[in-house]
């Protein structure tokens, strides 16, 4: 898949281009229909399959303190969207200029710049200044370039519409099992792992503190059964969200024991993929509850989630 930066680089050197047009941001379910039937049309009109979006939230320029938490970082997007197929992927900043374009000139400067002959969005796409566009204004838009435009319809996860807004719901209040029926996969959260105060160790428990950047969501407080990837490596974990209110501490962390595994992971990457929520954050009247808790939870993950 070939990345394009800025729009500088866009000179309509595509041929038969597909377009889809987004945020795509945790590159759901209702996503992934977008971008599939984009790369699809493109396939059968030997073409090239575009997906455009944004490496920042629009919101950051007009609204920053209301830019919702992201489900992914910039470099996680692009790999997922890398697995759909698409050919290349057109990832510019969201500048004042773009603010304040009108619908009309932005879909002149997508007709300008890469001449599709194929448009693909969601139901609920908006776009151009204060978002005046919407999916009915961009068929009369573009069709005076002679572009056909594709609607997507809703997608549904049985009685519920895939959005990224429901997700971010689900997540914040632990239901990760639910989350990852509108993403597709399970959740995930990278980040380095970092010195902590050694507290699980001491218990028998050693965990890996994990740092995660401050845009991205942080399911709710609980403990969870995940997946942990650490290079080529994939290992069942336990992952506490929370502030340690048995010990009286405030500050939020992600820390994360992972199963069968001793080695020196500090300064590595980890990946968590949430599987499930196994309680809620407690605080305990004793040490000794605590361990004995957290055992109860690692037979319990053991058992529901991690059965060979």
């Amino acid at each position: 898949m070939l990345l394009i930066k800025s729009l500088s680089e866009l000179q309509c050197q595509f041929s038969n281009v597909s377009l889809a047009l987004g945020t795509f941001d945790g590159v759901h379910l209702a996503h992934r229909h977008v971008i599939s039937r984009t790369v699809k049309w493109g396939r059968e009109h030997s073409g090239t399959s575009i997906v455009f979006t944004f490496s920042n939230h629009p919101l950051s320029l007009i609204h920053p303190q209301r830019v919702p938490p992201q489900l992914q970082t910039v470099a996680g997007k692009t790999t997922e969207i890398r697995k759909l197929g698409v050919n290349v992927l057109v990832r510019v900043p969201f500048t004042r200029e773009l603010l304040h374009l009108p619908p009309e000139a932005f879909v002149e400067l997508l007709a300008t710049k890469i001449n599709p002959r194929h448009i693909v969005v969601g139901p609920n796409y908006s776009f151009g200044d204060k978002g005046k566009g919407n999916p009915d204004a961009l068929i009369a838009m573009a069709g005076k370039y002679g572009i056909e435009t594709e609607i997507c319809p809703k997608i549904m996860a049985g009685d519920v519409m895939v959005s990224s807004t429901m997700i971010r719901h689900l997540l914040s209040r632990g239901d990760v099992a639910a989350a990852a029926n509108l993403l597709g996969r399970a959740y995930e959260l990278s980040g380095m792992v970092v010195h902590g105060d050694q507290r699980g160790r001491t218990l028998g428990f050693p965990t890996a503190n994990l740092r995660v950047p401050a845009n991205l969501l942080i399911p709710g407080k609980g403990v969870y059964a995940v997946r942990v990837k650490a290079g080529r490596a994939v290992h069942g974990g336990l992952c506490n969200i929370g502030v340690n209110p048995t010990f009286g501490a405030s500050q939020l962390r992600v820390e994360t024991h992972i199963l069968n595994f001793d080695g020196d992971l500090y300064g590595k990457r980890l990946t968590i993929g949430f599987l499930g929520r196994l309680r809620s954050e407690k605080a305990f009247s004793s040490v000794e509850a605590l361990v004995g808790q957290m055992r109860f939870d690692l037979q319990k993950a053991q058992t529901e989630y991690f059965v060979e």
